[in-house]
């Protein structure tokens, strides 16, 4: 009878974590706001085709004299990049004797704690990307300074990027450390909506026009040589495929005389347009 009462207390409390969760994740991941997002929830298949146009310049306008026909025709392109999503699990057992506790605690402990997860690891996947940007500035040994930040704008300004999208995802130590952007912009910390609503959801400043995201995922020690792998790129460089992002499921162990809560992430990340980001490699040592 007892275990009866726990089932139904713990049931009951999984659309509460999932509610939580799903709200810490979207307000806390703030790497979503700089990628090209699509959920396909409630859609039938795991794939989608992120669409990809190429470029119409100033070259492809022609100066035509009045009554004249224009024949000259723009083949206008669409090179679509698939992302197939993958499943990202984590699993945490809660005993009778937590179900027992304060729910309320329950809720935002397990929620904080899935919701942690899950950002880290879609950070990390994303970062992930960030090795296979063609375009690069600083590199391996080299101490971060201003040009570097303007050197990679530039880079995707000549390629026609909308500068108005631009984030930089960078280290700890990229940011906070003695050779990193804080020394550079100190004194400069922007105030305003967009600058709070960026802190918010976990962007420390912005800096050279752009909001900055500091992440735990990026690899401080490239090639053991004490370098960080950050990155400066558009909103369309990046595609993030999202199937409802988090699910969470629960299942009794009875021998175990606990429950298994278990929170499912579904998404795949992939590379967009290579001219539109940046590789930012610099010593941090």
């Amino acid at each position: 009878m007892a275990n009866e009462t726990l089932s139904a207390n713990i049931a009951g409390l999984v659309d509460d974590i999932q509610a939580e969760s799903l709200m810490k994740l979207q307000d806390t991941a703030g790497i979503l706001d700089i990628v090209r997002w699509i959920d396909s929830s409630g859609e039938k298949g795991k794939t989608v085709d992120f669409p990809i146009y190429g470029t119409v310049t100033s070259g492809d306008v022609s100066e035509v004299a009045e009554g004249t026909d224009h024949s000259t025709n723009k083949q206008v392109t669409n090179a679509a990049t698939s992302a197939t999503v993958a499943e990202h699990v984590v699993m945490a057992n809660i005993s009778d004797l937590s179900v027992m506790s304060s729910t309320n605690d329950l809720v935002d402990e397990i929620s904080t704690l899935f919701s942690s997860a899950m950002r880290a690891k879609l950070e990390d996947d994303i970062v992930g990307l960030f090795g296979s940007f063609t375009q690069t500035v600083a590199g391996a040994g080299t101490t971060m300074s201003a040009d570097h930040w303007y050197d990679a704008i530039r880079q995707i300004k000549a390629n026609s990027g909308d500068l108005s999208n631009l984030a930089a995802v960078i280290s700890p130590k990229q940011y906070y450390g003695a050779k990193g952007l804080r020394p550079l912009i100190s004194g400069t910390t922007h105030t305003g909506e967009l600058s709070e609503s960026f802190k918010n959801k976990g962007f420390v400043d912005m800096a050279f026009g752009m909001p900055v995201l500091v992440s735990n995922e990026i690899n401080e020690d490239v090639g053991g040589f004490g370098d960080a792998a950050g990155a400066i790129f558009l909103k369309g460089a990046v595609g993030l495929h999202t199937k409802g992002l988090m699910n969470i499921e629960i299942e009794r162990n009875a021998s175990a005389r606990a429950f298994e809560l278990v929170a499912v992430g579904r998404w795949k990340e992939v590379e967009l347009v290579d001219d539109w980001a940046v590789y930012f490699l610099s010593d941090v040592s």
